[in-house]
């Protein structure tokens, strides 16, 4: 008798099956692996095998349903993978790329709640040649960016004559009187785009996460035209308390081309630098030159170079979208390396 109950349970469960997943109008397993092989020079010359140059290597499971009415749910869970090694990115998070779930509406915009990037991060990849990936400034760290922020609500307005906006909050869940906003991290763009042109506003308030230090302040200002035969990117930030550490200031700007050479080649090049105010050898610059191939839809070949020139107290170093630079630890100790490597998804 039990076994009989169990088989028709079993039959059961497995003529349901098609109808839930018929409830769900898609759902997307993706991935990407972009490994690369490094030769720079630190504070010794290294030869290096690394995951993620242009583009950290991923597992992803993405899914939406529709709900009527211009309404639809969805999620999007993304691993990072060092591809290298094998083990899990993003200090071995289960889904430390991306993790959220939210309501989207034709009209009304699109809401989403979980671990996601900040519009800040969103604004500066965007505008960067390179797109926080190898030979970028901003994935070195001479301009800074905060990524990802967890326990975040998103809301992403539509498009109104060419304008739209991203508003995030994100909450440091402290329960302690006095200190109930301690490690919330609030972040907004405003963005731009008319045929060739594009610009954007961005800003984040990172408030403090103990009794000592202060609140971090960015605001980013950044543009790009498209001329057709290239086109040229640029952004300046200001930030405050870097790190809600006191007085730690800073200057930046990057500017950068992409050049389209044939139908699939391009040429990217990126310059940019920072200055901590009060801080003396704290400056640095960066140059990086680069070619990116398709050979497919799906697979891409790139060999990048790129130089950075630190004062006496920097120590920046080459670093890619996951994947390190040549060990620098020596302030003033100028780093150079050359990249080659190759990226598929599927």
């Amino acid at each position: 008798m039990h076994t009989k109950l169990a088989t028709i349970a079993l039959a059961a469960a497995a003529a349901a099956a098609p109808i839930a997943a018929s409830a769900q109008s898609s759902v997307t397993v993706y991935g990407l692996l972009d490994m690369y092989m490094q030769y720079g020079k630190g504070d010794g010359t290294q030869t290096q095998i690394q995951s993620g140059g242009p583009q950290g290597s991923r597992l992803g499971f993405k899914g939406t349903e529709e709900l009527g009415n211009g309404l639809k749910a969805l999620f999007q869970l993304e691993m990072g993978i060092n591809a290298d090694t094998g083990a899990s990115g993003q200090g071995g998070l289960a889904f430390g790329r991306q993790a959220y779930v939210g309501l989207s509406s034709n009209e009304l915009g699109t809401l989403t709640l979980g671990r996601q990037y900040t519009p800040q991060f969103v604004t500066v990849d965007s505008y960067d040649a390179f797109a926080t990936g190898t030979g970028s400034v901003a994935a070195s760290g001479v301009v800074s960016a905060i990524a990802r922020a967890n326990n975040a609500v998103v809301y992403a307005s539509p498009s109104l004559s060419g304008f739209t906006f991203t508003g995030m909050a994100s909450l440091g869940e402290s329960s302690t009187a006095g200190q109930k906003s301690f490690g919330n991290l609030y972040s907004a763009s405003v963005n731009y785009a008319a045929g060739p042109f594009s610009a954007a506003l961005s800003t984040i308030l990172q408030k403090r996460s103990a009794t000592t230090g202060e609140d971090a302040k960015y605001a980013l200002v950044s543009s790009a035209y498209d001329f057709g035969t290239l086109k040229l990117y640029g952004l300046y930030q200001i930030v405050r308390n870097q790190g809600t550490v006191e007085a730690n200031d800073r200057r930046e700007a990057m500017f950068g081309v992409n050049v389209p050479v044939s139908a699939q080649g391009t040429v990217a090049g990126a310059l940019g630098g920072s200055r901590i105010s009060g801080v003396d050898g704290g400056s640095a610059s960066q140059f990086s030159l680069g070619y990116l191939h398709n050979l497919s839809k799906r697979t891409r070949v790139y060999a990048i170079a790129s130089r950075i020139n630190n004062s006496s107290a920097a120590t920046y170093t080459t670093t890619s979208a996951t994947g390190d630079g040549p060990v620098n630890t020596v302030g003033g100790q100028d780093v150079k390396a050359l990249m080659l490597g190759v990226r598929h998804a599927f």
